[in-house]
């Protein structure tokens, strides 16, 4: 069945990111057009819009920026996120406020900026952030990370209900172990996690980028266009719930 994306211009966080090169290419060869933004000065994208989502007073400045240039935007993708392992007790207040910036509330900010933009432009918008299969499944070394994933789902799904009356749907795709990017960073650095992750999934093997970029096209496509409030679980069963 071919998905076509033809009317959707989609706005972009954390575009720079492995997962987000599958992601990427699967909706531009739908026909969608991707506005991507990255921390990135430059990048070998087009059209890129250079931004931290730390920074609140530049994702405002971004997100208008890229509305008054593809005023026609009625898809965004809070994608930026990452960790590295930090265990609670060694973890300083800098390290663990970082993450949780990354994480959570640059997805806030972007999502407050793109609402407001939606709203003033009376446009029915799919607001999708990228969680983890993490968000359930507590871990030891990543307490930031996991708080931060868990805050993001359900802020999603508190927007999703706060702006149903106005035709915008908020989702969430949660990936598992992903074999790229800062996932595949920690599976090669750290030994304890790698024994972990090898061992946890029900069907054995971990999640392909390609995989989750499908999990993204399909909610960008009008096969989805009933879903709001979901989290889309795209981990290979890692998330299920499990003894011993």
């Amino acid at each position: 069945m071919k998905i076509d994306l033809a009317d959707k211009t989609i706005l972009m966080t954390g575009a720079l990111g492995g997962i987000a090169e599958y992601v990427i290419k699967a909706l531009t060869n739908a026909g969608a057009t991707v506005v991507a933004t990255d921390k990135q000065a430059t990048a070998p994208l087009q059209p890129y819009f250079p931004m931290d989502v730390t920074d609140p007073v530049a994702v405002e400045r971004v997100v208008t920026a890229a509305f008054a240039q593809y005023p026609g935007i009625n898809i965004a993708l809070g994608h930026a996120g990452g960790t590295g392992v930090f265990p609670f007790e060694t973890c300083d207040r800098e390290t663990f406020d970082k993450v949780v910036a990354f994480n959570f509330l640059g997805q806030t900010y972007f999502a407050r900026a793109v609402l407001r933009e939606w709203r003033q432009r009376h446009i029915a918008g799919h607001l999708i952030f990228t969680s983890s299969f993490i968000s359930r499944i507590p871990m030891a070394g990543i307490s930031a990370y996991v708080s931060s994933k868990a805050a993001l789902e359900m802020f999603a799904k508190n927007l999703a209900l706060e702006y149903a009356p106005h035709k915008i749907r908020v989702n969430c795709v949660s990936p598992g172990n992903v074999a790229v990017g800062s996932s595949q960073k920690v599976y090669d650095e750290d030994p304890v996690y790698r024994a972990w992750v090898d061992r946890v999934s029900p069907l054995g093997q971990r999640n392909s980028p390609a995989g989750v970029a499908n999990a993204f096209l399909y909610l960008c496509s009008p096969l989805a266009d009933e879903l709001d409030g979901h989290v889309l679980q795209v981990d290979m069963g890692v998330g299920l719930p499990k003894l011993g």
